[in-house]
């Protein structure tokens, strides 16, 4: 079975580690690269270029980030994203290099976007690459990982930690977006393993909460469907669905939850757990 890790519990390390760590203050590019990005800020009209070109020089990243950014917006395509590359792949670490590269691959290679969109959420933590990422999972009927990110972009200012990283724009959007998919996966014909697997992330409020006796008794459940698709005993199927009722007796549930739970009967679920 997919497992999805907690992403409000890992960005938040993502963000302690980002303050114990840091990020490097300088960068070195190639030299024919550095030749072409001074070659351009000498002709830009929008940069200072006095100025810009001592930053490049000295490898200042924020000021080689913007004359990428400039060298993209020009039509140098493929120079800006090399230099973004290194930005986001190298010891800098640059979550902005990560965010442009995810709309920079966003139509011809989407599973590159969703690496990048990913990693600039998770390391920012940068609330519309959580949402961004989790779109473009939804895309591509990955609704588990969507619906994981989605919630993630919308919730993130829950945690006064994290707050300052939110915006209040995004976080509108991202939860209408959250509640739209709901609304498209009460719909859908969901395997068990997905209809397992989106569970966790079926309320955009949280429940079960981490640590709660609903979340326990889930996992649970889980250890035991996960037993009877091994050994196919028929008492871990029945644990499992006593473990599961229990959590059905909550009233925090979501409506997608509810559906969830409550979509298949006894006998189809032991179907589908032998087929898969």
């Amino acid at each position: 079975m997919l497992h999805v890790v907690q992403l409000t519990t890992l960005l938040l390390i993502c963000y302690i580690g980002t303050q114990v760590a840091g990020q490097a203050d300088n960068v070195k590019i190639p030299a024919e690269l550095l030749a072409t990005a001074l070659n351009h800020v000498s002709h830009s009209s929008k940069l200072d270029a006095a100025a810009t070109i001592q930053s490049l020089n000295l490898g200042d990243i924020d000021t080689i980030y913007e004359v990428a950014k400039d060298m993209n917006e020009a039509g140098d395509l493929i120079n800006s994203v090399l230099i973004w590359h290194i930005l986001a792949d190298g010891n800098a670490h640059h979550i902005l290099s990560m965010v442009s590269l995810g709309f920079s691959y966003s139509e011809q290679d989407k599973q590159q976007a969703i690496k990048y969109f990913v990693q600039a959420g998770e390391d920012g933590p940068h609330q519309s690459s959580l949402y961004n990422a989790g779109r473009m999972f939804v895309e591509n009927k990955l609704y588990v990982q969507g619906l994981a990110y989605i919630r993630a972009a919308a919730t993130l200012g829950d945690d006064k930690m994290l707050a300052e990283y939110t915006k209040s724009q995004m976080t509108a959007t991202a939860t209408k977006a959250y509640q739209h998919i709901s609304r498209m996966m009460l719909a859908e014909n969901l395997s068990v393993e997905s209809m397992v697997n989106i569970f966790p992330y079926a309320s955009i409020d949280g429940f079960p909460q981490e640590g709660s006796k609903e979340d326990m008794l889930w996992n649970r459940a889980m250890q035991k469907l996960e037993e009877y698709a091994k050994t196919e005993k028929l008492e871990a199927m029945q644990l499992a669905r006593k473990y599961i009722s229990r959590v059905q007796d909550s009233k925090e549930l979501s409506q997608l939850q509810e559906k969830l739970l409550n979509t298949d009967t006894e006998e189809k679920q032991c179907t589908r757990m032998q087929e898969t």
